[in-house]
């Protein structure tokens, strides 16, 4: 779906605005290679330099997401040769290109797995300076539709800066319904390294209760935060990998006001690494 929605309606026409989709299309008039070597390459680079930078475990699921990806646009271009567009209308062209690329990327993102590329950029910002996830990644999308309107002209800029917007809807909607905030609600025997990770992985202020089970009539503790799309992603991967016996819900949230959202905050960082290796310990004993 995401190799349909570029190949035949995004890339003919440069209506490509942000990821490494945006970097191949800018630097590929340039270059005497196919689109797809272009993307492959780039999305290896920024691969590895994320398992370097931000570990091993980064670079499973990932991998084979950018195989996968470049792959399939590989096939499309020897089998299936285009020279514009599907439609001589280019805002149809990026409306429909939009919604297959996204509605790809989030259920990339519901299967727990990530499609890499600039993600890794913003990772590794928000890794080594006081930026939030989502404002990295905003950055870098902005400087790609930057380089895009130098390029291919102030027009197709625009076309490509509508088409991240429409993109954003739509990978929110397919993951959760369309909501820019999530409150998250976890119950797991590991809270007090869910807490760590939120605090000092998301940035996220954090509330532990304590409740009991209306089965087993024993005490557990309970973590309570609210997070962005990105950060949900990052919770429910944590979560799931250190307690796959833990207890998760999210709820939507129309609004946030206070420390952590309207109010920057600087916090200490902690090691993901140390975190996952503790909990795993534990989890052998």
């Amino acid at each position: 779906m995401m190799t349909i929605g570029l190949y035949f309606f995004l890339v003919p026409d440069a209506l490509v605005g942000g990821g490494t989709g945006g970097i191949a299309q800018v630097i590929n008039p340039f270059v005497p290679v196919p689109y797809s070597v272009s993307l492959f390459v780039i999305n290896l680079i920024l691969l590895i330099i994320g398992i370097i930078v931000i570990g091993k475990e980064f670079g499973g699921t990932t991998f084979y997401s950018v195989v996968l990806y470049s792959g399939f646009y590989a096939l499309f271009e020897h089998y299936f040769p285009v020279s514009h567009g599907v439609s001589d209308n280019p805002i149809v062209n990026l409306v429909l290109g939009q919604v297959l690329l996204s509605s790809g990327v989030g259920m990339v993102f519901n299967a727990g797995a990530t499609t890499g590329g600039v993600d890794i950029i913003a990772k590794i910002m928000n890794m080594f300076l006081p930026i939030t996830f989502a404002s990295a990644a905003m950055f870098t999308d902005m400087t790609i539709l930057l380089l895009n309107m130098l390029v291919f002209g102030f027009e197709r800029g625009l076309y490509a800066a509508m088409g991240i917007l429409l993109g954003n809807l739509v990978v929110d909607r397919v993951i959760t319904g369309g909501s820019a905030r999530y409150q998250v609600n976890i119950t797991s025997e590991k809270a007090v390294d869910i807490n760590e990770f939120i605090l000092h992985e998301i940035y996220r202020a954090t509330t532990i209760y304590t409740a009991k089970g209306g089965y087993t009539k024993k005490p557990r503790a309970v973590v309570t935060s609210v997070v962005d799309r990105e950060e949900l992603l990052r919770v429910k991967n944590f979560v799931s990998e250190i307690d796959e016996n833990a207890f998760m819900y999210v709820a939507p949230v129309s609004e946030v006001l206070g420390r952590g959202f309207s109010f920057e905050v600087r916090q200490k960082r902690s090691s993901i690494a140390k975190l996952r290796e503790r909990a795993l310990k534990e989890n052998k004993k």
